[in-house]
């Protein structure tokens, strides 16, 4: 690794770092979160109409503002920041914020008006009372989905000046808003109180960034138009047809779980956010970090800089998602028992759950590799070559979720979306690999290889706790296992020649380069931001 190679590796891992570690703080209170609303509400009819009713909301907030403005936006923006132009760059922002709030407004209204209509399509199997329900929960999410359209712009403003504190904090405020709802408000208002809890914690996500703002002289202006306008309309066509595609997708466990029995889609969640778990800390993290020196390498043309740097982003990600997504299928169960089985969620959910958890294993390794290959391109602006993927990737999706339905119920539907991450993966792979002249195949297939061999032993080692205490308590056994799996892996890793395990502390412990939370980036990183494809950090607004 040459020296400027290892210095922009460092900056990436020590701010990847500060924002995993924020994340993981956010991700163990949203265990808490869904701990809470699983003692209350299990895997329900009723919560399952909950779920749904985020569904068009997250459209809103993904399309528009959690991805598409944003990531179009920060490219531009980032050329004002370079050539000292705040001003103009604010007057960008501003209209920005305006054109995004005015569409979801009207959204919003109509879609408020037409609640009912809207939850029967995206939950045909529901009954007159679930669209009933979904239809007056959906109304109050549209609230918050206002403020989230401004929030989500505005966290990538300052991600646009390198400043990833209190972007990372915020999610962790609105999480605590519906933990608090949850244990204060659902009592005395059932759904509804969880429902109010997330507006409670969207206003203070929002109030969280608003420092940040003052302290890089944020001026708000009523306008629409800007002369930086019409170079992003050209970018965000594809980006939010590419958004629409990866929506659908996270529309899909609505519309397939909805045929099959109460509590289907509520089990399905519950699988999705214990992937999203390791998911956030590894992917969102790294590809949220990494994007801003991608882009840097492809506005310099550094075509063999953008190669490296992408696969050891992609070699560092699989590096710790694979032995991940290994202990999701041995230790899965256990864990899924520790955390939620209690209250309303029994038994019979925790194999629910568990069945969806299984497939996930497979999305979790694929998810994470896309934040990193995605990136890859809108680092050098290519909006289109993802919307291709993603479309092809929602087609096994859809397909494939479908036709395994009545087999397999939310196991299906966990499997196709993992699939279809997966067929993303290997397209932009194999796009990038003749773009770049080679995406360094052979040192990604050994790192793998290693990586692979490692998590075997890993397994081999769990498998023997478990043989030689048969008769262990399976929530000691998930915390035994994890104790005993990681370092194992760890130390494998190590003796096989993992260089991403190896050289990972001394990137992030590095005291001469670094990006810090709130300071600029170095000279050689580009002040631009990326977020994740599915909104937020990978769950939207649920």
């Amino acid at each position: 690794m040459t020296s400027s190679t290892r210095r922009s590796s460092s900056s990436v891992a020590r701010s990847a770092a500060l924002v995993a570690a924020l994340f993981t703080l956010d991700k163990i209170l949203a265990l808490g979160r869904d701990v809470v609303i699983g003692r209350a509400f299990g895997a329900s009819a009723e919560l399952d109409a909950y779920y749904a009713a985020f569904e068009l909301p997250d459209g809103l907030f993904t399309i528009l503002a959690g991805s598409a403005m944003a990531t179009t936006l920060i490219p531009i923006l980032a050329a004002r920041i370079r050539r000292d132009e705040h001003d103009a760059g604010w007057r960008l922002v501003s209209a920005v914020v305006n054109l995004a709030l005015l569409i979801v407004a009207v959204v919003g209204a109509v879609a408020a008006i037409f609640a009912p209509q809207v939850i029967g399509t995206v939950a045909p199997g529901f009954d007159a009372e679930q669209v009933a329900l979904g239809a007056k929960l959906m109304r109050l999410v549209l609230l918050q989905t206002l403020i989230f359209t401004v929030s989500g712009i505005l966290v990538g403003v300052l991600r646009a000046y390198q400043h990833f504190l209190l972007p990372a904090l915020a999610p962790i405020c609105y999480t605590l808003g519906r933990i608090l709802g949850t244990l204060f408000l659902v009592p005395r208002w059932g759904i509804f109180g969880l429902a109010w809890g997330g507006v409670g914690g969207a206003v203070v996500y929002f109030l969280v960034l608003v420092p940040g703002l003052v302290r890089f002289g944020a001026r708000w202006s009523l306008t629409l138009t800007h002369p930086d306008m019409r170079a992003l309309v050209r970018l965000i066509g594809p980006r939010m047809l590419g958004l629409g595609a990866t929506y659908v997708n996270f529309v899909l466990p609505t519309f397939l779980g909805s045929r099959l029995s109460d509590g289907a889609i509520s089990a399905y969640e519950y699988g999705w956010r214990l992937m999203q778990f390791p998911e956030t800390i590894i992917g969102t993290a790294l590809g949220i970090t990494v994007f801003p020196t991608l882009a840097d390498l492809a506005s310099s043309e550094d075509r063999e800089g953008l190669r490296r740097t992408a696969s050891w982003a992609l070699r560092l990600v699989l590096a710790l998602a694979v032995p991940a997504a290994v202990g999701l299928v041995v230790l899965g169960r256990p864990l899924t028992v520790l955390l939620f089985q209690r209250g309303a969620f029994d038994a019979a959910t925790t194999d629910r759950v568990f069945l969806a958890l299984q497939f996930f294993s497979l999305g979790l390794i694929f998810h994470s590799a896309l934040e990193v290959t995605s990136r890859l391109f809108y680092a050098q602006k290519d909006m289109w070559t993802p919307l291709w993927a993603a479309v092809a990737g929602l087609g096994i999706n859809a397909g494939l979720g479908w036709l395994l339905l009545p087999r397999l119920a939310q196991g299906s539907i966990a499997l196709s979306n993992s699939l279809g991450a997966g067929l993303q993966v290997i397209l932009l792979l194999l796009v990038a690999r003749h773009q770049l002249e080679g995406i360094e195949g052979r040192a990604l297939a050994a790192s793998l290889g290693r990586t692979v061999s490692a998590s075997a032993l890993m397994i081999a080692s769990i498998i023997g706790l478990r043989a030689l205490a048969p008769s262990l308590d399976p929530r000691i056994l998930g915390v035994a296992g994890l104790g005993l799996g990681a370092p194992v892996y760890v130390v494998s890793a190590v003796l096989l020649g993992s260089e991403e395990i190896r050289q990972l502390p001394s990137l992030l412990l590095d005291k001469d380069t670094g990006v810090h939370a709130g300071a600029p980036g170095p000279p050689d990183s580009a002040q631009t931001e990326g977020q994740t494809d599915s909104g937020g950090q990978g769950e939207g607004l649920h």
